[in-house]
């Protein structure tokens, strides 16, 4: 156990002013915290974060607690009572505060105890200093680039000098820098880092580089004109290049970029940082190895978006309220009757109204939620088709699948599970593929789709002929049936060359025993001329619209009661 040291203290207000002094060359917290009255100095600059009562305050113990993280406390605590005891006379301790917002802030506390020898009774002081660490690093090792703490402090230097001027900031990311790392190792990983390094501080042209978070970095603009910002990301993307190719390729990466301009007087910097997160990961969803200039318009469509998934999720936890589905007629070519339906998903909300499902399938399907939908809506057409099979026993339900659902779930033993527990007749049930999804196409496909085959459930390739149309896929999916996309039949009524085309579709399918379903005819102009390319099936609004299981029954089913 070592000496107290004993020193002549100044008063507490010159202690204040000398804090005051120091704290403008530091971006430490400077604090004196009297341990036997329980008294506490800090320097002011805290309380722009922090929710503190003041600079000084007494009861430090109490004060302090609401500010750390509670699960820190017992550790603090036990430090604090061996400083109190003489058992220790420094303090270094890594902990968490919490700040105004509830945000979780990681801090270095280190002091020394010190008795103030000027009472008559010498007080024990902590005398120390308070870092916020991993926020203040301000230049990176790998790189040697400025980090973000540097980052935010030019900018708001910038935005002090100059509040009415216009910046850019330009976000890059490496596209696929996580596969880099587990396939070459880390050491691989930074020389890509600083190469990238290297690259954007040649086009900068006395801009500002960053390295902000792991494989991110940014270059902060005196510039007005976004479109210099994708120019130097397009320079520094083949600069890069360059060297990969000087370098023998020896790895494969490519970097996207988010571009953001802004008014320094109308933005801060933790806005300005998520509009380019957001524009860098749009950039990404666009398809990597490019850039996106950020819009306001995009932006806000963004966030209704999180708000349509967090309405879609409580709703899927809430009993699929909101949900319903519709059915579509499908009426046979040759006798114009209805022999089954296609089930459709809606939604609607008391805030949204009904919503597309060109909005909404897009977003339960990137958040995982189309898995659970899914099986709802399965469950759901299989039990109602069999209600509708009372009056017509033949009648055919189609249901879409989600290659989400394919790869992400075990949906094909709950299929199948769901076919015997209604015990509806397999051949009755017609599951529909996108072709465009086909490029997913892996074992967990072909696992459903064998299943399927075995067990006589139907498969439809829907949309045929707005994608790859590779005939190897009617081969390996063994189909029953193909759906001819609007988009394709509705040229072909106007156009000769996809008329002759169709035609071929259709001989082709039924010499190999497919099925042929055209969509979207809405009118009888259409109908009379299409239908002589001997269709199996029709399917469009001029024979109805998808509507809710009452008004389909209305419509097409009451005929048929006894």
């Amino acid at each position: 156990m070592g000496k107290t040291t004993s020193i002549n203290l100044v008063g507490k207000e010159e202690f204040a002013d000398i804090m005051k002094v120091f704290a403008r060359c530091t971006d430490d917290y400077l604090f004196l915290f009297d341990l036997d009255k329980d008294e506490y100095s800090i320097s002011e600059r805290v309380l722009e974060k922090f929710d503190l009562p003041g600079n000084f305050f007494s009861d430090a113990g109490a004060v302090l607690e609401k500010i750390i993280y509670p699960e820190d406390m017992p550790a603090l605590l036990e430090d604090i009572a061996k400083l109190k005891s003489g058992e220790s006379q420094e303090h270094d301790l890594e902990y968490r505060w919490v700040d105004r917002n509830g945000k979780i802030v990681w801090i270095s506390c280190r002091g020394v105890v010190i008795q103030d020898s000027t009472k008559k009774e010498e007080t024990k002081l902590l005398i120390g200093r308070i870092t916020e660490i991993g926020s203040k690093r301000k230049a990176d090792n790998v790189t040697g680039l400025f980090a973000e703490r540097q980052l935010q402090l030019d900018f708001e230097r910038l935005k002090k000098e100059s509040a009415r001027k216009k910046g850019i900031l330009l976000r890059i990311g490496v596209d696929n820098f996580k596969e880099i790392n587990e396939r070459y190792g880390m050491n691989t990983g930074d020389i890509v880092l600083k190469m990238i390094a290297e690259c954007m501080k040649q086009v900068a042209e006395g801009d500002h580089c960053y390295r902000v978070d792991g494989d991110e970095f940014v270059m902060l603009m005196d510039e007005e004109d976004e479109q210099k910002a994708r120019k130097k990301y397009h320079r520094t993307r083949i600069l890069i290049e360059e060297k990969r190719k000087e370098q023998g390729y020896q790895n494969f990466y490519t970097i996207s970029a988010g571009v953001v301009g802004f008014l320094y007087e109308e933005i801060d910097f933790e806005r300005l940082c998520t509009y380019s997160e957001f524009a860098l990961g749009v950039a990404k969803k666009n398809g990597k190895n490019c850039s996106y200039v950020f819009t306001d318009e995009d932006y806000q469509a963004y966030l209704k978006n999180i708000k349509i998934q967090e309405k879609l999720r409580y709703s899927v936890n809430h009993g699929f309220q909101g949900f319903e589905v519709y059915y579509q007629p499908i009426v046979s070519a040759k006798t114009e009757q209805v022999v089954g339906a296609e089930a459709l998903l809606r939604f609607s909300s008391r805030e949204y109204g009904m919503l597309s499902p060109g909005i909404f399938i897009p977003i339960l399907e990137e958040s995982g939620l189309i898995i659970p939908v899914g099986e709802w809506v399965y469950r759901t057409a299989m039990r109602q088709s069999m209600e509708w099979q009372k009056l017509m026993p033949k009648f055919r339900i189609n249901i879409n699948l989600s290659f989400i659902q394919i790869c992400k779930s075990d949906v094909v033993n709950e299929i199948m599970s769901s076919i015997e527990e209604f015990g509806i007749q397999p051949s009755t049930v017609l599951f529909e593929f996108t072709e465009s999804g086909m490029i997913s196409y892996d074992d967990s496909v072909q696992r459903l789709l064998d299943v399927l085959n075995e067990n006589e459930v139907k498969i439809a390739l829907d949309d045929f002929g707005t994608g790859y149309s590779a005939l190897a896929y009617l081969q390996n999916l063994k189909v029953n049936l193909l759906k001819l996309d609007r988009g394709f039949t509705a040229k072909a009524v106007v156009n000769d060359f996809d008329y002759n085309l169709i035609g071929h579709i259709v001989d082709m399918a039924h010499s190999i025993g497919m099925q042929v379903c055209f969509e979207g005819i809405e009118t009888e102009k259409e109908l009379h001329k299409l239908r002589k390319l001997e269709p199996d099936y029709i399917q469009g609004y001029y024979y109805g619209r998808p509507v809710d299981k009452e008004t389909f029954y209305e419509e097409n089913l009451r005929k048929f009661e006894a």
